[in-house]
């Protein structure tokens, strides 16, 4: 996989986890179904709250 491939494919990770924090899902559920590290997931979060 290329590096726009990996990177396309780190967004739309993101942005399934995105939708997921709206719909009130655990982190660590989060976590275990998109592969991202509890990290990004919580930053993920905080930029979802500062959004609002």
């Amino acid at each position: 996989m290329g590096l726009d491939e990996q990177e396309g494919a780190q967004k739309a990770l993101e942005k399934v986890a995105v939708n997921l924090l709206r719909e009130g899902i655990a982190t660590e559920v989060i976590v275990r179904v998109t592969g991202l590290t509890p990290e990004q997931v919580q930053q993920l979060q905080i930029q979802l709250t500062q959004e609002n």
